[in-house]
């Protein structure tokens, strides 16, 4: 279980990193922000990867196979306390999931090139540089 200060801590990063799986196109203005924020939150990028695999695309990623999905935000209350779950409890079947190629492709088809570009990005920011463990 993750604590109050660490649920906090990941408010902002799962929010930004949300936003990958909204039915819109980001601009460079956008991955940027989110890099920001990613690189303020302090974590390495293999936590950022986990976060990103395991605590908000399970969530989110159901909404780009929908006709009319989300464009324009998801609700903040909803999504953290949806990740929080995911953060306080890896379930095994989700491990398996992402572990086995084919469900970490359905969950981030669309979104492997923002979190490449975030990487990218990190590197440029003046705040403290998350190490690179695993990518």
């Amino acid at each position: 279980m993750i604590t109050e200060a660490e649920f906090e801590r990941r408010k902002p990063v799962w929010t930004a990193f949300s936003q990958f799986w909204l039915d819109t196109e980001l601009e460079d203005e956008d991955l940027k922000r989110i890099a920001h924020i990613a690189a303020a939150s302090g974590y390495t990028i293999a936590e950022l990867r986990d976060i990103y695999l395991y605590e908000v695309a399970p969530v989110v990623s159901p909404n780009l196979l929908t006709v009319a999905g989300e464009w324009k935000g998801f609700d903040e209350q909803w999504l953290h306390a949806e990740a929080r779950k995911r953060a306080d409890h890896r379930s095994l079947w989700l491990r398996f999931w992402v572990f086995v190629r084919i469900g970490r492709v359905l969950m981030t088809y669309a979104t492997e090139r923002h979190w490449h570009r975030i990487v990218a990005l990190l590197p440029t920011f003046d705040e403290p540089t998350p190490r690179i463990a695993d990518q």
